[in-house]
């Protein structure tokens, strides 16, 4: 009986040691448990705490690498330039330059006087230095330096000019030289009527010498009609002439020194 009751005990004994256990891991299991129950919000453990600010720092961005500040060169040397040259505003034209006009009025020796300015256009352009020229339409002024009629023949007549000045563009420019007529009109000074007194007076002269040469009636009848024919002849030769310049007539004007003109732009 009594060793029956021993062995019982032994079992016994180990169940409840075994369950001794077991409550005791239980204790255990639920202080565990207590002890990974989550944190209250706001108060982060500190295992949490060391996570957060790992992933914090791995997900900052890295800063950019600074660069160097660009090289100060030196600035280039400012380049002279040279003040461009004026074009020029004036040009010449050469002496000795022909410059070839029309009367524009009829001149004549009976009318004009010395002094007396007349007007002309100038016929063809002329050019000179710099791109400057003097245009065809040009006006130029001469003046009458000698006018005088022929008397008693063609070979007393006188009609010359001075070239004065050449205007155009608005401007006047003085000039100098010789102006040539080169076809003068010559017309008879004296009226029809004047003429025949004069070929009369002629033919009695001539008369009176025809009978101081013969002294016979008949010598002196030949000697009056050939001396009225050649008084004749010597007073239709002996005839009073003027000389013009006709209307639309050529002056050749002659540059004596350079003429200084403006250029036009």
């Amino acid at each position: 009986m009594t060793k029956f009751i021993r062995i019982t005990v032994a079992p016994l004994a180990l169940v409840a040691l075994f369950a001794a256990c077991g409550k005791s891991d239980d204790a255990a299991a639920d202080s565990r448990q207590v002890e990974l129950a989550p944190a209250a919000a706001g108060q982060p453990q500190l295992g949490d705490t060391a996570q957060a600010a790992a992933a914090t720092v791995a997900e900052a961005p890295k800063p950019a690498p600074a660069k160097a500040p660009p090289a100060k060169t030196a600035p280039a040397p400012a380049k002279s330039v040279a003040p461009a040259a004026a074009a020029p505003t004036t040009g010449s034209i050469a002496a000795g330059t022909l410059l070839n006009a029309s009367s524009e009025s009829r001149v004549c020796t009976n009318i004009a006087k010395v002094g007396e300015r007349v007007n002309a256009t100038l016929s063809d352009a002329v050019t000179g230095t710099n791109g400057v020229s003097v245009p065809a339409g040009a006006t130029v002024v001469l003046r009458v330096s000698e006018a005088k009629r022929g008397e008693n023949g063609k070979e007393g007549i006188r009609l010359a000019f001075e070239p004065v000045s050449v205007s155009f563009g608005g401007a006047d420019y003085s000039i100098s030289g010789t102006a040539a007529v080169p076809n003068v009109e010559v017309v008879r000074a004296q009226s029809t009527a004047d003429q025949a007194k004069k070929v009369a007076i002629g033919a009695a002269a001539g008369a009176i010498v025809g009978q101081m040469i013969g002294k016979k009636t008949k010598p002196t009848v030949v000697g009056a009609a050939v001396g009225a024919a050649a008084g004749g002849a010597v007073a239709a030769g002996s005839a009073d002439w003027n000389g013009c310049l006709a209307q639309g007539g050529r002056v050749a004007i002659t540059l004596a020194g350079p003429l200084t003109v403006k250029r036009v732009p």
